[in-house]
């Protein structure tokens, strides 16, 4: 994904590509989150709805017991054909931790890029088109999943020895978002991704006059109802506290509840979402209802640890890891909530996928069972560390759960919540060119709200024209 020049607004690729951060730890640091008997159970009644688990979310089932929708190319007997270790890469270290965690394959590790993604992707490219020291095993970011699910470099499961049957209390969206144009699974995730709204306690009950979930859930409860929320923070703080930190933190919540793909009959696609989006950053910008850090610079994630800025808005790794708010070292520990957006919608995920130059098959398909299958370890990720896994049962288990809470978001069960929201989610509209075309788009926002074009419909105009080009149209 090319990158863009910083503009007024502090839009760069890494605005995009925020999942950076869902798996990295190069920055920040991750402690296990411990669970007490204090949940916060009202929060279900008003943010979270009841947790009867619906149909749409778990895999579709056929008569045998396996996957339904999905081309079964039935297990292989996976062996080992190599001597040395498997080799993983990853663009961070949170993979290999993992398998090093919850696995007793021995592997050798590369985290290629240091958190980079861009110099991850050329890495990438560069080791599967050549074969010359290319990974065994390998993890796909979501914005550029598709991608890699589409090309002949990647394996299908099967051929590691993985069972569609075993894949049936995953989520459905994870396995429509990983398999090709003929139905082959060829990568699945440990974790799914339903997002929701961080808050600041202390900031809540300062400007608000309440702290407490399911009182403070109002203030998110729609677009105008938030609105006001940072107009009177604003203007109550004279400026010194605000809702958000950037503008960005607002472009998931519209960008991954939209309808329609970006391509369609080889055309770029705006849908009406995205076009609200341009009307509401730039109210934001021209009220200065944030502090223009751009996301994913040491402003924005300070901001997660001094009571200035409200909300943060995102699934469980942004809190976990981007943000450090699951650090006890963090001055704010303790001292969030989690209400739901005023749209239910997802950010990010991380797949694990074997490459077509793989020799070490039944090791790549015991890792991956490992992470991805293997319920005692879901739970643990679940229980012990914050992580929201990509197992209806466990997490419907857990978010019914009234004596399960998360010490960093002051006792209360986000999963209550996010549970309800994952019901919600809509891959249908990923494309393969995605990552490319949200990062013209994203500049084109940020250059509509500093000024660069007079209107939405020059902003749209330039946009397409970039977008066309990323995606070869």
């Amino acid at each position: 994904m090319k990158m863009k020049k910083i503009i007024a607004l502090g839009v760069s690729m890494a605005m995009v590509l925020g999942v950076v951060a869902a798996c990295d730890d190069s920055s920040t640091s991750e402690t296990t989150a411990a669970t007490t008997t204090a949940a916060t159970t009202a929060a279900a009644d008003d943010n979270g709805g009841d947790t009867q688990q619906s149909d749409d979310q778990q895999a579709p089932v056929d008569e045998s017991g396996s996957l339904a929708g999905f081309t079964d190319l039935g297990a292989a007997d996976a062996t080992n054909e190599g001597t040395d270790p498997i080799l993983v890469w990853s663009w961070n270290d949170e993979v290999g931790d993992y398998i090093k965690e919850y696995s007793n394959v021995e592997i050798a590790y590369e985290n290629v890029g240091g958190g980079n993604q861009q110099a991850y992707q050329e890495a990438l490219e560069n080791a599967l088109a050549s074969g010359d020291q290319a990974p065994d095993l390998y993890v796909t970011d979501a914005s550029w999943t598709q991608r890699y699910i589409q090309s002949d470099n990647t394996i299908p499961v099967n051929d590691l020895g993985i069972n569609y049957a075993d894949l049936t209390d995953m989520y459905a969206y994870t396995l429509n978002f990983s398999d090709d144009d003929e139905g082959i699974i060829k990568g699945l995730a440990w974790q799914a991704n339903p997002a929701a709204v961080f808050y600041n306690r202390t900031v809540a009950q300062e400007y608000l006059g309440v702290s407490e979930p399911e009182d403070v859930a109002p203030y998110f409860a729609t677009w105008d109802a938030f609105l006001k929320t940072a107009q009177d923070i604003n203007t109550a703080s004279n400026g010194e506290v605000k809702a958000l930190s950037a503008i960005e933190d607002m472009w998931q919540p519209y960008q991954n509840t939209r309808t329609q793909a970006w391509v369609k009959d080889g055309d770029i696609v705006i849908d009406p979402a995205l076009e609200e989006y341009f009307n509401f950053a730039k109210t934001l910008y021209d009220e200065d209802l944030t502090f223009m850090t751009g996301q994913w610079n040491d402003n924005w994630t300070g901001n997660a640890s001094n009571d200035k800025v409200l909300s943060f808005w995102g699934p469980m790794w942004l809190g976990r890891f981007s943000l450090a708010m699951s650090n006890p070292e963090n001055p704010t520990y303790g001292n969030w909530g989690v209400v739901k957006a005023p749209v239910d919608y997802y950010w990010g995920g991380t797949w694990m996928m074997a490459s077509k130059t793989c020799d070490m098959k039944a090791d790549a398909g015991q890792i991956i069972s490992d992470l991805c299958i293997n319920q005692d370890n879901l739970k643990d990720m679940a229980t012990s560390k914050g992580e929201y896994v990509n197992s209806v049962s466990i997490m419907q288990a857990i978010a019914e759960d009234s004596s399960f809470g998360l010490e960093w978001l002051g006792g209360q069960n986000p999963f209550t919540i996010l549970f309800d929201v994952a019901q919600g989610i809509d891959y249908s509209t990923i494309g393969v060119n995605d990552g490319p075309i949200n990062d013209a788009f994203s500049s084109a926002v940020g250059s509509y709200c500093s000024g660069d074009y007079e209107t939405i419909a020059d902003a749209e105009a330039a946009f397409k024209t970039e977008a066309k080009e990323a995606a070869g149209l």
